[in-house]
């Protein structure tokens, strides 16, 4: 994991054995090398207040396929206030597993079903998200939504690595609240 660890807050890892552990970071830090490599691990960076012109924070959540009304609200604002946040795992987590956390948006799979991927949070579906899928060799970004379910069913399959990526965005009174979430893909 390379990662600058002033902006770390936690990463937590499951061995290939099952059990949860910490990886510890400090500010100096900027690479945490392990002997094994861990079977999944949840990353959550700290949260960062971004300020923004309104064209500026439109342009942020447009890209990312936020709501239009909401688009268009942060359009017609004074200013763009953002808490933002990134939670990033190396594959989707089991839902009631030890890195599963049903505050956070994450990726996850249901018990039993480890080839279909979901987005939950506060333990439910996240429904219409719209999702997106990105491959380091193209610039294009593949985007769908998640269904009643909170399913995300990806108009291609990987055949390399993949990113699939979200933004959550929510207005709280003057300012908006932000969290990223990513999974890595391997081919099917």
């Amino acid at each position: 994991i390379t990662v600058k660890g002033e902006y770390v807050d936690s990463v937590r890892c499951v061995g290939v054995d099952g059990k949860a552990f910490r990886l510890p970071f400090n500010d100096s830090s900027i690479r945490y090398v392990y002997k094994e490599r861990p079977a999944n691990c949840l990353a959550i960076l700290k949260t960062s207040k971004i300020e923004l012109s309104p064209q500026q924070g439109a342009q942020h959540v447009d890209e990312n396929k936020v709501d239009k009304a909401l688009v268009n609200k942060v359009l017609k604002s004074d200013k763009f206030d953002e808490e933002y946040f990134k939670a990033a795992q190396i594959k989707p987590i089991e839902k009631g597993s030890d890195l599963y956390n049903p505050e956070l948006a994450q990726f996850i799979t249901l018990p039993g079903d480890a080839s279909t991927i979901y987005v939950y949070k506060n333990g439910k579906p996240l429904v219409q998200l719209p999702v997106g899928l990105e491959y380091p060799e193209t610039p294009v970004t593949l985007w769908s939504r998640t269904d009643a379910s909170g399913k995300v069913t990806l108009l291609l399959q990987p055949k390399s690595k993949a990113l699939l990526r979200a933004l959550i965005t929510e207005e709280k009174g003057s300012f908006y609240k932000s969290q990223f979430l990513s999974v890595l893909l391997n081919s099917q």
